[in-house]
């Protein structure tokens, strides 16, 4: 397969760039935040160093069938700490109809780790826990817990560079569901409920939340509770926001948070090949999907048990590669 950065920089010599080009560029974060008005060249610097092996590695973008995600948030102490995986979510693009699945993973999933055998999900990016720990796993660790699914690509941030760029969009609105309080020698967390604005720091208190009865997940008639709602809440809320920015002049303080923040493995031209085919989505064309499990304690450790045949038969059809809508 040929790949298109060789193309991509072949165009822009040959028109020389003098004027600023109106293009798409999604958020890796979110996916699908899309963006109007900056340089070219300077974006197509700015997404290739998000991507270490950008350079050596070509295409398999097919905008015919389901592009599937992992986005990882990762609760690095430092630098050098590898850190563990507090927020997973697979989010499924269908390039076709322009919509998106979303199912949160949550980090105390019991599954069965290839290698290693039944572990939290959680610990699997961790090479300090498990030798191979890392990404890689993480992905082989999801697809064999939904069969039938390929993880195309992955998305990984720090909580920090996260907030950033949170900020770098101007916040976004969250309907607070209750009241939530947690103080601690180093952190302070006091919303109330309702509708309201939140910079980059409140909206990640408000979706890691979980000092309350549910903490991190809950389930009972057939709907999900807890912080795994929450984060899938923030990226709604996210995608609402940039549907406001598309058309104006704000990318570059984005990008350059984006580009502290955040490491794929997803190529500069294929960002923006998504970019441009989900360049009108919105909120409401995001579907949230329920995590099939049960919190319960196994020798003494509190785990999330999912549903396999429920991940099987009723997660796995939407993020298979077919497309329905094709």
């Amino acid at each position: 397969m040929k790949t298109e950065t060789k193309g991509l920089t072949g165009s822009l010599r040959s028109t020389k760039v003098r004027k600023t080009l109106l293009i798409a560029v999604v958020s890796i974060l979110v996916v699908v935040v899309c963006f109007a008005g900056y340089s070219v060249i300077s974006l197509y610097s700015s997404l290739r160093s998000i991507n270490p092996n950008a350079g050596s590695t070509r295409s398999a973008l097919n905008l015919l069938e389901r592009i599937n995600i992992l986005v990882i948030g990762v609760d690095s102490r430092d630098q050098n700490d590898p850190g563990r995986s507090d927020s997973i979510m697979l989010i499924g693009l269908d390039p076709v109809s322009r919509t998106m699945s979303v199912v949160s993973i949550p980090r105390d999933s019991r599954v069965n780790i290839p290698g290693h055998g039944y572990d939290k999900i959680n610990a699997t990016t961790n090479p300090d826990y498990f030798s191979d720990g890392g990404v890689e796993l993480l992905e082989k660790t999801v697809e064999a817990m939904i069969p039938g699914i390929k993880i195309n690509y992955y998305a990984k941030a720090d909580f920090a560079g996260f907030e950033k760029v949170i900020d770098a969009l101007g916040g976004v609105t969250i309907n607070v569901e209750k009241a939530m309080y947690y103080k601690a020698e180093d952190t302070l967390i006091d919303l109330k409920p309702g509708v309201q604005h939140m910079d980059g720091k409140t909206a990640l208190e408000y979706a890691r939340f979980r000092h309350d009865a549910i903490g991190d997940f809950g389930s009972w008639g057939g709907e999900e509770y807890g912080r795994v709602v929450r984060q899938k809440a923030l990226l709604k809320a996210v995608v609402a926001q940039t549907t406001a920015l598309r058309n104006v002049w704000k990318l570059p303080p984005v990008i350059r948070a984006i580009e502290n923040a955040v490491v794929t493995d997803l190529l500069p031209n294929d960002m923006l090949r998504i970019a441009l085919a989900f360049k009108n989505t919105t909120d409401k064309e995001v579907t949230t999907v329920p995590f099939p499990g049960e919190p319960g304690d196994i020798a003494g450790t509190s785990y999330v048990i999912p549903d396999l045949e429920a991940l099987r038969t009723k997660i796995a059809p939407l993020f298979s590669p077919v497309l329905a809508s094709n």
